[in-house]
């Protein structure tokens, strides 16, 4: 028996569809191969983001009255965090390997954390959570923002996210791009 509620699984799988189709619309509209962002249902738990990841990804069904998922294409650093840790999801799709590898760009993206516990490290997939430490002054808000932001450096420093431009052009679309929808 599962130790997850099937509400949930269900809240999780809701909230990576309808974030799958939000990346892929904003991917498209930005000519972006890569996304950086946050979830909030799985809080914070790998097992839980391996189904928001599933969600993102899935194929769109046409006869859905809503689309959900989508970004399949997408390479993505995902971002959940609870009281107690950070969890991440580096995934690259393996068309896009060759430019960017999951494994190195998590290790990249963490590597000022020596707590960091890496679950999985493959060219498509990595995962790792970074546990709350108090005496170093790691905290959970704290590090999902500092992690986005290395995300996006990191891309940009393989040539595999826009520069950002001046003030008068469209921001880059990373994970603050939903919060002014």
């Amino acid at each position: 028996m599962s130790q997850y509620t099937e509400k949930q699984i269900k809240a999780v799988v809701k909230e990576g569809g309808k974030r799958g189709v939000e990346i892929d619309g904003a991917a498209t509209m930005g000519g972006l191969e890569f996304f950086c962002t946050k979830v909030d249902e799985p809080a914070g738990d790998l097992e839980l983001m391996k189904h928001t990841l599933e969600a993102m990804n899935k194929e769109i069904d046409p006869n859905d009255e809503e689309s959900k998922g989508g970004s399949g294409w997408i390479g993505k650093l995902i971002v959940s965090i609870n009281d107690d840790q950070t969890a991440l999801v580096a995934y690259v799709p393996e068309d896009k390997q060759a430019k960017i590898n999951a494994a190195e760009w998590l290790k990249d993206v963490l590597s000022v954390y020596d707590e960091a516990k890496f679950e999985e490290s493959t060219a498509g997939l990595a995962r790792a959570i970074v546990p709350k430490n108090a005496d170093k002054g790691t905290f959970s808000l704290k590090v999902r923002d500092d992690v986005i932001s290395r995300g996006i450096s990191y891309l940009r420093s393989k040539g595999a996210f826009p520069e950002a431009e001046d003030s008068d052009s469209e921001p880059a679309m990373g994970d603050d791009f939903f919060d002014n929808l």
